[in-house]
């Protein structure tokens, strides 16, 4: 671990539940955890340490003792972190809703493409060449694209367009 993930023994009560948000936030569960049980040490009656605790606790699979240690905080004398802890364990003892299969995405692992060699790796739009056959490359493109519009023609009604405008400029008075 670095020296930021070990918050200092002397840090006050706010600076450590913002360094276990952090961590939190990062998706660095285990890491809040620690800190959020030493934060503890110093400061046993914060129970907003332990609502962090139970948060990293559930989010690494540790949901019965996150439930309990909620459960604890419900006849907190603090009311916002009392209805805090009602919120959660509302949430997490919710029945699980089942969903249609076609609601979801399976996302297929792809965990085994890094230990794949890299010519088994093939991209969706190619297709396997057979073996000793080149790659076909693209045909080179011509230096000089064929212009889309006939550019005489084009000229010549443009110089139409600007003599017959100059010869009506030429008529007034």
């Amino acid at each position: 671990m670095d020296s930021e993930s070990i918050p200092a023994p002397d840090l006050p009560l706010p600076q450590y539940l913002a360094r276990i948000q952090a961590s939190f936030e990062r998706g660095q569960y285990r890491q809040a955890l620690e800190e959020a049980k030493q934060a503890q040490g110093r400061y046993p009656q914060a129970g907003q340490l332990r609502l962090w605790q139970a948060l990293a606790q559930e989010a690494l699979g540790e949901t019965e003792e996150a439930v309990r240690l909620v459960q604890s905080l419900l006849y907190s004398p603090d009311p916002e972190l009392a209805q805090q802890a009602r919120y959660v364990l509302s949430i997490w003892q919710a029945p699980r809703l089942r969903r249609p299969a076609e609601w979801s995405i399976q996302i297929p692992d792809l965990s085994h493409l890094e230990e794949a060699k890299p010519e088994s790796r093939l991209l969706v739009y190619e297709r396997p060449r057979p073996r000793g056959s080149r790659p076909t490359s693209p045909p080179p493109l011509p230096s000089q694209a064929a212009p889309l519009v006939n550019t005489q023609r084009l000229n010549w009604v443009l110089i139409g367009i600007l003599s017959a405008l100059l010869a009506t400029l030429a008529w007034l008075p």
